[in-house]
């Protein structure tokens, strides 16, 4: 017995089953194992602004692979945009959110297994938690880290944006040079470049 013949076998789970084609799954999408797919994408941070394309490719395999995929989002906070103001007192209690919802979708339609699509400080131990607490198969398909940036012909990362601001502070910088580290320290999507919580908790996965 699959976990989702909870909600979708027998005939009184047919005002479930009415519930699951309004989705546009069909009686062969709904006898296959119900796969969660919990995604983090966001626009608003580097690490996971690519992560809707990843998310569609893994359901593409799931589905291929016999399953039926189900995704779902959940938050993501930036500790780096929101570092120095109030927004930081946000960060750990986004990690209990992410692990409580996480946990309550699959719990609530009874997912077979779940697929785990993060990155990032908070997001990847939310999701870690979850996965304990469920004891379900679980994979994660980490978002990956951002490529390092290149100034005056060598490689940056962010941590030399945070030095370059320190050095114009005293007067070792110029704007136009701070300028060309906030341009090119972070080229690409992905955790932020550098030795941070984003890039060891990617280690994890």
């Amino acid at each position: 017995m699959m976990r989702s013949d909870r909600i979708k076998k027998g005939p009184e789970r047919g005002p479930h089953r009415s519930l699951l084609k309004a989705t546009g799954l069909t009686d062969t999408d709904i006898r296959r194992p119900f796969i969660g797919v919990a995604n983090s994408y966001t626009d608003v941070i580097p690490g996971h602004v690519h992560l809707d394309a990843v998310g569609e490719y893994v359901k593409r395999q799931v589905y291929a692979a016999g399953g039926t995929p189900i995704m779902f989002n959940t938050i993501g906070i930036c500790d780096g945009i929101a570092m120095g103001h109030y927004g930081m007192k946000y960060s750990l209690a986004s990690r209990e959110l992410i692990a409580d919802c996480v946990e309550a979708m699959c719990e609530a339609h009874q997912f077979d297994a779940l697929i785990c699509i993060p990155n990032c400080d908070k997001i990847i131990p939310g999701m870690l938690m979850a996965s304990l607490r469920l004891n379900i198969p679980t994979v994660f398909v980490s978002g990956g880290p951002m490529e390092a940036g290149r100034v005056g012909g060598r490689d940056v990362d962010l941590i030399d944006q945070f030095y370059a601001v320190a050095r114009q502070k005293v007067g070792k910088m110029s704007a136009r040079q701070v300028k060309q580290y906030e341009d090119n320290t972070c080229p690409t999507c992905g955790s932020c470049s550098g030795m941070f919580t984003a890039n060891s908790m990617n280690c994890l996965c």
